[in-house]
């Protein structure tokens, strides 16, 4: 039995109804699933590239988020700490006696500067000097402005603005340049200077659920440009 041709087994009344016929088999086969693949993959592509993560930053953006714990570091001086005296060993330099209360806040706080001018700091179990000044963990110069951060969290060299903090605390642009030992996670540690008022300081800015801002840039903790990141 000779077979019949494909197209004459299809009931046409017109060209035109053939054509729509045609038309609505193609859009039911190719073009809606084609439709529902790109419908898919928007929803998907936030979870894929994770744009909503708080470690994700868009190039002249910051990231800002809630809930950090802030707290303060500085400088003691031996001539505002009189106490009764304890030998040291000071690398390269030999035995020097210094005030108690000194060394204890040395030992808590990393650098102090003694009664000779020059900064004795602990660090790696031992006594060390430095003409220079104190030092932060890369062995720079502590400047004003410094913080300590966990570098998992905040990238080095970053800038910050905590406006949550006092003022003039509250105004100014810090720079993570610093680590510390427990500064983990959501916890910043800031620089407040040299002395008895800049250990007020660290009282004073010590504080739970501070907001944080932090760029690659000072331009980039505008407002106006900062993307807020709720953990």
């Amino acid at each position: 039995m000779p077979q019949k041709n494909k197209m004459s087994s299809i009931d046409i009344s017109s060209p035109y109804e053939y054509l729509a016929s045609m038309s609505l088999r193609f859009i039911k086969s190719r073009l809606l699933p084609a439709i529902a693949l790109i419908c898919i993959s928007f929803l998907f592509a936030p979870t894929l590239f994770n744009f909503n993560s708080s470690a994700t930053q868009t190039r002249g953006e910051s990231t800002c988020t809630d809930g950090w714990y802030i707290t303060g570091y500085y400088v003691p001086r031996e001539d505002e700490l009189p106490d009764t005296t304890e030998q040291i060993n000071v690398e390269r330099v030999g035995d020097l006696s210094f005030s108690q209360k000194f060394l204890n806040e040395i030992r808590t706080e990393g650098w102090g500067i003694t009664r000779f001018g020059w900064a004795l700091g602990y660090y790696s179990e031992g006594w060390h000097r430095s003409d220079a000044g104190p030092l932060d963990a890369s062995g720079n110069l502590l400047k004003d402005g410094a913080i300590a951060i966990d570098r998992s969290v905040i990238p080095r060299g970053s800038h910050v603005q905590i406006a949550t903090l006092p003022d003039p605390w509250a105004s100014k642009t810090f720079r993570a340049t610093d680590v510390g030992n427990g500064i983990v996670g959501q916890h910043i540690d800031v620089f407040t200077g040299t002395g008895l008022a800049a250990e007020q300081e660290t009282f004073r800015i010590t504080s739970n659920n501070n907001r944080v801002c932090f760029g690659s840039s000072a331009t980039g903790l505008n407002p106006t440009s900062t993307r807020i990141d709720s953990d």
